[in-house]
């Protein structure tokens, strides 16, 4: 079993490896996107209170002083440690535009509760050595703040999730929420685990280390997926769909434009629909009509957004290439009707058919 003093001097160090990575290591190209930076720094601080809780965790052997020492070292560095992994998440996600009000309700959960334990401590006169009712009931209202702070920005995290999912699937003639998917892990596990921490905070022994291994990990999982994905052109794919107002626009609501439509009908005449890696941007100046009405009269049509459109062409043409061409591989069907690989046109065919492009025929 690994010992408490292991656990801290093994968390100080990674979380100080982490910091390190964001703080320096990060390739020049990252600097020139504001919001990604800004980020960056703030999960790096976060992670730095992490690694000096850890330090003043072994250095005083809170831990080995009792519950009560060591619950309130925790709260005052994990609750803003959390803030900041968890706004710079959200950062990312709304590409820097996070509302004042906001940052100062965030901001005011997370200071009440080291004010309250560090108020306590002082105005106590016990010494800190020492078991303190009063310093105890101070951990139990930190923990609810915590519990608190998590829920609001979890809350506002998962409504950007949401945005993002529906930007990117109406933006690309697939789905690509690949792109952004350790936002979901990242943001869920942090909000599971804050509902743990008035509990197992205030425990010792095997509930304690499994729990801190678990806080750990998520924060080292969140931190490693923030750098790849800065360092990465996915932050460009998913700005670039989500630039794009997820919104409908009030203009021409509720009927489908005659004018859009010609120009759908003359796209799927020109068979531009084999083209791989389409997306609307792409697809509105090939057809010579904005973004905007594209969106939306994919919305209104029957095929929803664009990659149903997409697709529903390219099984056609795959349906009528393996009737013609039997002697064709999968492959090739697959590359001639568009899609981005052998694995996607079977995945898709067998959903929209019933059946296995080898068997369709």
């Amino acid at each position: 079993m690994i010992t408490i003093g292991e656990m801290q001097i093994s968390g100080m160090l990674t979380m100080i490896m982490l910091s390190a990575m964001l703080a320096t290591c990060i390739p020049n190209r990252s600097t020139h996107r504001s919001s990604f930076t800004r980020a960056r720094w703030m999960m790096a601080a976060g992670t730095g209170l992490i690694a000096v809780q850890f330090l003043l965790q072994h250095i005083f052997g809170f831990r080995q002083m009792g519950v009560t020492q060591a619950v309130c070292c925790n709260l005052v560095f994990f609750t803003p440690a959390s803030l900041l992994c968890s706004m710079a998440i959200l950062y990312v996600q709304r590409q820097g535009r996070i509302d004042r009000q906001q940052w100062l309700s965030a901001i005011g959960l997370c200071a009440l509760a080291p004010i309250i334990l560090i108020g306590v401590v002082l105005m106590d006169g016990v010494p800190i050595a020492e078991e303190s009712p009063m310093l105890r009931m101070a951990e139990y209202v930190g923990t609810v703040l915590y519990v608190m702070m998590q829920s609001y920005i979890f809350k506002h995290q998962y409504t950007t999730y949401k945005l993002l999912q529906q930007a990117v699937d109406e933006y690309y003639d697939r789905s690509r929420r690949d792109l952004f998917g350790w936002m979901g892990w990242s943001m869920k596990t942090m909000a599971v685990l804050a509902f743990f921490v008035p509990v197992v905070i205030f425990m010792q022994g095997a509930p304690l280390v499994l729990f801190s291994i678990a806080y750990f990990f998520a924060i080292a999982y969140s931190t490693i997926s923030l750098y790849s994905y800065g360092i990465s052109e996915d932050i460009t794919r998913v700005e670039e769909a989500s630039n794009l107002s997820p919104s409908p626009s009030p203009e021409g609501e509720g009927s489908i434009n005659p004018v859009v439509t010609e120009a759908v009908e003359r796209w799927k005449a020109s068979e531009a629909y084999r083209e791989h890696n389409l997306t609307l941007a792409i697809v509105a100046r090939q057809m010579g009509v904005p973004q905007r009405q594209l969106q939306e009269w994919l919305r209104q049509s029957e095929y929803g957004k664009l990659a149903g459109l997409v697709t529903t062409l390219r099984i056609d043409e795959a349906k009528r290439v393996l009737k013609e061409h039997p002697e064709w591989s999968t492959e090739s069907v697959a590359d001639y009707c568009g899609f981005s690989s052998r694995e996607y046109f079977h995945r898709t065919f067998r959903q929209a058919i019933g059946t296995t492009p080898a068997n369709y025929i």
